[in-house]
């Protein structure tokens, strides 16, 4: 079976392109699962996406760990980046 993002714990927020993406359904791998999830605008390679609904503040998890906060509302599926994400890793903390 073929999956378009993944994410590697099931505490994840976001989920990783595994190839650039198009708008529509995408197939993400979480755990021993395939989910269907509505992408509203592409998404390159190597991006994140959100797996939820996220409020600004909400704390975000990639591969099991914190990586930052939302700044604004973001919807699931949306592409989840420095325009919407305050980094707890290098230089930007915003």
């Amino acid at each position: 079976m073929r999956w378009d993002a993944i994410a590697l714990d099931p505490a994840d927020d976001v989920a990783v392109a595994l190839r650039d993406v198009a708008a529509g359904t995408v197939r993400v791998r979480q755990g021993d699962t395939v989910r269907l999830l509505a992408v509203p605008a592409p998404i390159a390679l190597g991006h994140k996406l959100a797996l939820r609904a996220l409020s600004p503040g909400d704390a975000i998890r990639k591969y099991g760990q914190p990586i930052g906060a939302a700044t604004a509302a973001i919807a699931p599926g949306e592409h989840v980046h420095v325009h919407n994400l305050r980094s707890l890793r290098g230089g930007r903390r915003a």
